[in-house]
């Protein structure tokens, strides 16, 4: 790792985001035509939150020719309890509203496509689930360190840096029009 950066902030990402990735590279020394890959958090996330970073992602590497791949947090969140590869795990998200969005990770693999559950419906389907090494009841952070990892080994055509949404927006056209 050349250099690493974070900053926890509750408003304010586009703003900051540009300056915070331009110190970045700076310490690193390198140049944005130096980057060999750029790895992106696809989400769950806030919806804001994720176009932000995608945008920024997208921006930095489409006039450098910079390969972009998408990584979930729900991947990301597996690999830092289970970096071996060796567990069952159940990556989960609390996306409010009473509903948990979670992935099931066999042996460092996607057993299936993420799914949205209800709180009761989630309680139910976890206890007849056989026996997993862990549960990942996760906050929001995603290791920079981990996705970055994880992005090493994942190529744009499979892993396409797309957001990963886990219920439609709330926004309505005015009116109740509809597209």
């Amino acid at each position: 790792m050349l250099a690493r950066a974070s900053q926890k902030i509750g408003f304010g990402h586009a703003e900051v985001l540009g300056p915070l990735v331009q110190d970045l590279m700076t310490k690193a020394g390198i140049k944005a035509k130096q980057i060999d890959k750029i790895a992106v958090c696809v989400g769950p996330g806030s919806f804001t939150g994720l176009r932000v970073g995608l945008s920024f992602a997208k921006g930095l590497a489409l006039p450098h020719d910079i390969p972009l791949v998408g990584i979930s947090a729900l991947e990301v969140w597996a690999k830092t309890d289970d970096p071996e590869g060796q567990k069952s795990i159940i990556s989960a998200a609390d996306v409010k509203r009473g509903q948990i969005f979670y992935q099931n990770w066999i042996s460092g693999i996607a057993d299936d496509a993420p799914a949205l559950l209800e709180y009761e419906t989630a309680n139910t389907v976890f206890s007849n689930m056989p026996k997993t090494g862990g549960w990942v009841n996760t906050s929001t952070y995603v290791s920079p360190e981990i996705l970055a990892w994880i992005g090493m080994e994942k190529n744009s055509h499979d892993d396409p840096a797309v957001p990963l949404y886990h219920r439609p927006p709330d926004a309505k056209l005015p009116g109740g029009k509809t597209l």
